[in-house]
This record gives C-alpha cells, structure tokens and sequence, in this order.
C-alpha cells in the first residue's frame, strides 16, 4: 500500500530512544580495563627470586586496589555497588608508594595494579557534580587479616582497612657467649682397700668395719688375733691374692659377719693364694652364693663354724684342707655344700667334719669331688665326717681319671645315696687304688620299687666302675640287699659293681652318729 494513502487514524509507530550515561561507559571501561590486567597478570607472573616467591602470597581479588563507584542520586542514596577489582582509566593522580614496613632480609610483595581514581565531574543536563571515587587502600600481600567493611551514618559504606600488627622485624643479633660444658663423665672404677704388707688386726682394734671391697695383695699377709671381730658390709668381698691368717682360739674365735641385712658376698682365695682359718666363725656371707672360695691356692679351715650363709664352699685347684668344722644352717642355691673340682689333679683333706642340715637345690649332694683331668691323680684322705643327706647322695666321686687314697669311718646318713661314684674309666681295674672301709651306710630313702618300699631299703652306693667297699656297715646285721648275690639282706642295697661281702655285722665305733 502506497504510504500516501494510509488513513489519517493511524500515526507511526514510536521509537524508544536508547541513552547510556556516562557513569554506565566508565563502569564497562573499568571492567574491561580489568579483565585485560588479569589477563597479563596470568600470562606474565612477575619474577622474583626463590625466597620472595616462597614468603610472599600470590595477590589474590581481595589484595588489589578496590574501588567503590557510587550512582548520581538527588533523593534516596542507592546501595553502594563495591565490585570485586575496579580498574578506571588513568588519570594524573599518582600511584600508591609502596609498602615501608618490609623486614630486612625479606623480599618485596610482588607488584600490585596501581590504579588512579578519576576526580569529579560535572553530570549530564546540569546536574549535581558526583562525588568523587572513594579511595581504597591498596593492601598488602602480608598475613594480616582482610579488610572489615564498617558503615558509617553520614557517608555511604566504605571498605575500611584493620589495623595491621606491628611487623616483626627480624634483627640481627648477637650469639650467646657459650657456656662451659662439662666433659662428658667417665667410668668412675669402683674404690678398693689394698693392704700391701703384713698387718695384723688386733683385739684392741675391734670391731674392725671394712668399708668396701679389701684386697691382700700378692706378697703381703693379714694376720688376725684370737677375738677379733670382722663386720663386713652388705655385698663387699675380702680378696686374698697373698696371705690370710685368721688365727682363733676355742673359748676366742675370730668371726667374720656381716654389719646388716642383705648379704656380704664372701672371701675369695685368688691363684697362688694361702688362706687359714683356724676357730673362725663365718655368718652372713654368701650373697652370691659361695661364702668362701680358693682357686688355685691353698685353702685350710680347721674347727670352724660356716652357719647362717647364702653360699657354700667351693674350691677349684690347688690344696683344700677341711678339719674338724660345721657346715649346717645355710641356703645354697645351688651346687653341693662343699664343691670341689679338679682340672689337673689335687689332694683333699675331709676329716672330722660335720655337714647337713643345709637348704640345698634338689638332688645337691653334701660333698662333690670333680676329676676332670684322665691322667692326673686326685689323693683322697676322707675319714670320720659325718654327711646328712637331703634330696641327694652324701659323697659324690666325678672323675674321668684315677682316684687313690681312703675313704673311711664316716657316717652316710639319709638322703638319696650313701655314696655315688660316676667316671668314665674303663669297667677294670676300675678304682683299685681306692680303699672305703668302716663307714655306716644307713636310712637312706627306698627308691619307689615295692620290694625296697616294703622293706625301708635304700641305695647306699652306686658306681659306674668296679669298686671295693667290703667291711662297712649297711645298716642292717643282715648285710645289704641285693637281689640276685643276697637276697637275704635287710640293709641298704649296693649297685652291680660294688663289692660288698665280707661286710660289718655292727656299725663300726669310729663313724660319727646324727
């Protein structure tokens, strides 16, 4: 249809006028003005050395400079609009001064966008000029915490800065003068009494108290009078490397005991030592188990007392004289109550002595040779001792070699065994050097066969070899049980290889009683 012939009713249509403020151009300008630094900022971080790197924070949206742009409003102010970063056209204002309060030592913050604030302008148709941008501070990549956002009543909401903690600046001081450092402690060797010449401890000195472990030394002698009294302290030895003479008398003994409670450990005989004991009384001793002990030395004790110990008597080599003393009263945790052992032969004296009565481990005999050596001789001389057993034999003979001397008129009271002899040696000859003759063998336990149970029959000896114990007494006029050679027998039973008839018809006078 032809335009000049459109009726008169109708009008053109309208056309709504499209207007942009200023305000909304400066808006999109910042906007894109900010999208293009964080593009830079990605594709070209800025340098800096390792350490700024790992102590200061990458800027983040909060850090950079912040701007609040705020509408033209002649009535109700409108909502502060705070966009996250605001980067406006530069002006003539200058930047911000970097930061003053950096450390020494420390690397700079990596650079911040340093952004001008426009000033005010006048608005579009005259009206009122806008105010300019607040400015915001420019914060820095520290650890301080993020800005709090204060309203104030008479002026639109704005980012206000925390105050920032003091930083700590790092000075450099001086180091401590050292202190004296003590040297490191060494092994402080434990402190010993040493006599080194002949000394004699007299009645007049008694008590005589040692203060820890006492040695004689090689070549010097301790010589101790009748009455005197020796109080040792718990755990402190007496070693004997020279000469030990503790010279007692019947009605005045000399006696070794102990100042309290636990145990001393005991006398100790080193090689090539003499020791004698002569009417002495040991108590308290033993704390390690042997009261008195001599290797490779000589070791005497005649009429003496060893009661109320922990410990036994214990000798290995040398001489071993025992005459005439007591044994009794003393807890041996283990071993016999005398112990002695021969590498390479020896002599050992028994006579008269009385030795029972001990706590003893199960199966510890009173007394035990050891022969170890196959071709040296060990001098028995083992007469009138009167042995109570307990759980084992009263004489025990261990020997790989010859065995010469005599066994004779001592009492073999109770226990397993009378006497119990175990070698190596060939069946014969056997031990024919050896002479056991006159001793009571008797009231030993049965072994648990109905026979011996029946008629309350003991072992009072057994022997791996061939040996000659004719002429004693079995406990029984009858002569000793043995099954197959006198089953009429009615006294303790001897083994296979024991010799036993002729035998006593009454217990011999010169064997000991209980």
């Amino acid at each position: 249809m032809d335009p000049a012939n459109q009726p008169p009713d109708k009008s053109p249509a309208p056309m709504l006028p499209f207007r942009i403020s200023r305000d909304t151009i400066i808006l999109l300008a910042a906007l894109l003005f900010l999208a293009f630094a964080i593009l830079l900022a990605v594709l070209f971080p800025p340098s800096g050395s390792e350490l700024a790197r790992a102590r200061t924070p990458a800027p983040t949206l909060v850090q950079m400079t912040v701007a609040v742009v705020e509408p033209v409003s002649t009535s109700t102010p409108a909502p502060t609009m705070l966009p996250t970063v605001a980067a406006l056209p530069p002006t003539d204002t200058p930047p911000y001064p970097p930061p003053q309060n950096i450390a020494p030592g420390l690397a700079a913050p990596s650079p911040t966008l340093d952004l001008p604030l426009p000033t005010a302008a006048p608005d579009v148709a005259g009206a009122a000029p806008t105010p300019a941008l607040a400015q915001a501070p420019t914060l820095e990549p520290t650890l301080a915490p993020p800005p709090v956002v204060q309203p104030t009543p008479e002026q639109p909401t704005a980012v206000q800065p925390t105050p920032e903690p003091s930083p700590v600046v790092v000075q450099p001081t001086q180091p401590p003068a050292p202190r004296p450092t003590r040297p490191p402690p060494t092994a402080t060797p434990i402190p010993i009494d040493i006599i080194r010449s002949t000394t004699y401890w007299t009645i007049a000195q008694s008590p005589i108290i040692l203060r820890r472990d006492t040695v004689v030394a090689a070549g010097a002698g301790l010589i101790i009078e009748p009455g005197v009294e020796v109080r040792i302290p718990p755990g402190v030895t007496l070693y004997v490397d020279g000469r030990l003479y503790a010279l007692g008398q019947a009605d005045r003994p000399v006696r070794f005991s102990g100042a309290a409670l636990p145990r001393w450990e005991g006398i100790v005989g080193q090689p090539g030592s003499d020791i004698v004991l002569e009417h002495v009384d040991v108590r308290g001793g033993g704390a390690g188990g042997t009261v008195i002990s001599s290797e490779r030395g000589s070791l005497t004790i005649r009429s003496s007392r060893i009661t109320d110990n922990g410990g036994h008597v214990r000798i290995a080599g040398g001489r071993f004289e025992l005459r005439d003393s007591e044994i009794a009263g003393n807890d041996m945790p283990y071993g016999a109550a005398v112990e002695i052992i021969y590498e390479s032969g020896g002599s050992v004296t028994l006579v008269g002595n009385r030795i029972g009565g001990n706590r003893m481990a199960f199966g510890a005999p009173n007394v035990r040779i050891d022969s170890r050596s196959p071709n040296d001789t060990v001098t028995l001389d083992i007469q009138g001792n009167l042995l109570v057993g307990q759980d084992g034999p009263n004489l025990a003979l261990e020997t790989n070699g010859p065995l010469q001397g005599i066994v004779q008129c001592n009492g073999f009271i109770g226990g397993s065994n009378g006497l119990s002899v175990l070698s190596t040696l060939p069946q014969a000859p056997g031990l024919p050097l050896l002479t056991i003759r006159n001793n009571a063998i008797e009231k030993h336990t049965p072994p648990i066969i109905p026979i011996y149970l029946e008629r309350g029959i003991g072992r009072g000896a057994t022997s791996d070899v061939l040996i000659d114990m004719r002429s004693n007494w079995w406990g029984a006029a009858e002569g000793p049980y043995e099954p197959d050679r006198h089953a009429d027998g009615r006294g303790d039973a001897p083994g296979d290889l024991v010799q036993f008839d002729p035998w006593l018809t009454e217990r011999p006078a010169c064997a000991p009683a209980q």
